[in-house]
């Protein structure tokens, strides 16, 4: 019933946002089509400094009346600003967008950090995976993509402006617009709480189902029951909640733990575990395996695509972002440029710092776990994980 009704408030809440024009008087070119734009426009207008290694982030230009304030400001600016017409074929060369894109479908299907993983080892031989997780994976996309990004950028667009959401981080962005859009709609109250009362159960069991794995580890790992595990996995939440909360000034911590590991870290375990399918398990016998009690068939040209093409693609995205974001060379100018802004804040901002260094220590403290687990040393054996 949960997510239905979720859904429902969503398709009214994506309602009332197209159809709120320009919700502030004062700024008449800040509207939802100009937020569409901002979305579809296959050619980006962008105002950008004329210095590549400046601290002066390029925004986007959308619309005419966008477009005519653009070129006073930079008309204005004594040639620091400059307006850059950027292509689809160029936007295609930011691995930023590669990287990111990949990262977000990879942590909505639960690929990239064992979840997916240990929940199919629940599963019995001959239980459905492919038409199953179509079928999931369809449904996500639609209420992420189709109801998420039309609510959440157009509204951002019109009313915080697109200079604005281009400096927006992940999780500022819906929790800054989203009540004032429930503010523009008759009986905005009750919707608002309706709709994230219904989100918070879905993170609330999103999050239970997350913990899972880490709770299965630990039980196997450290040979403990289901209690102490729960007890350490817990502690662990509370120790990250309560950092997260600490550091709560823009969300910086909240940001920089979400790009780490959500973003990142998710990436490359998730080229890692494609890798390992194709290659180290074998693809022969991975597709045997995938098609053991299917209700359809993959078709086997998915063979090569997820041999060849799947590890190629990601392995050259990633060798492309870690060119432009650690060494500051720009595929889009191909000059060298200022370095990733998540990178710059490694140098000097505190909660950045504290915030992966807090990722580098709950990393060290399951590998130094696994290392030392009897019952994995046993399982690397060839042996039963237990005496």
């Amino acid at each position: 019933l949960g997510m239905p009704l979720l859904i429902v408030l969503a398709i009214i809440l994506l309602v009332r946002v197209l159809t709120l024009g320009a919700p502030d008087p004062a700024r008449p070119n800040d509207t939802v089509v100009a937020g569409l734009g901002y979305l579809w426009n296959p050619t980006k207008i962008n105002v950008a400094p004329t210095d590549p290694m400046s601290d002066v982030k390029p925004y986007e230009v959308v619309g005419a009346g966008g477009l005519a304030e653009a070129k006073e400001t930079v008309a204005a600016s004594d040639g620091k600003l400059e307006l850059q017409e950027i292509g689809v074929i160029t936007q295609l060369r930011n691995p930023k967008l590669w990287l990111s894109a990949a990262s977000q479908i990879f942590f909505s299907l639960s690929v990239g950090f064992g979840v997916i993983i240990v929940y199919s080892s629940y599963m019995r031989k001959d239980d459905d995976v492919v038409l199953s997780g179509l079928t999931a994976s369809s449904a996500n996309e639609f209420c992420e993509v189709g109801l998420g990004g039309l609510i959440s950028v157009p509204a951002a667009v019109a009313f915080l402006g697109v200079a604005s959401v281009a400096g927006q981080g992940t999780f500022g962005l819906g929790f800054n617009v989203l009540p004032l859009v429930f503010a523009k709609m008759p009986a905005g109250a009750f919707f608002g709480g309706a709709f994230f009362f219904m989100l918070f159960l879905a993170a609330v069991t999103s999050s239970i189902s997350m913990l899972q794995p880490g709770i299965a580890f630990l039980e196997e790992a450290m040979s403990i029951g289901r209690k102490m595990s729960v007890t350490v996995l817990g502690l662990l939440t509370c120790i990250g909640s309560g950092f997260v909360m600490y550091f709560s000034k823009d969300l910086k911590a909240l940001d920089t733990i979400d790009f780490w590991v959500g973003t990142f870290l998710i990436f490359v375990l998730a080229t890692i575990q494609i890798i390992i399918f194709g290659w180290v398990w074998g693809i022969d016998k991975g597709f045997s395996e995938l098609n053991q009690g299917a209700a359809i068939r993959v078709p086997q040209f998915f063979r090569f695509i997820m041999k060849w093409v799947c590890p190629a693609f990601l392995l050259t995205v990633f060798a492309m972002w870690f060119l432009n974001s650690i060494f500051g060379f720009d595929l889009i100018t191909f000059k060298w440029g200022a370095v990733a802004g998540y990178v710059t804040d490694l140098r000097s901002n505190l909660a950045a710092q504290l915030s992966v260094a807090f990722i580098l220590i709950v990393a060290t403290f399951f590998f130094l776990i696994t290392a030392r687990s009897h019952a994995y040393q046993r399982a690397e054996k060839g042996l039963p994980k237990h005496d």
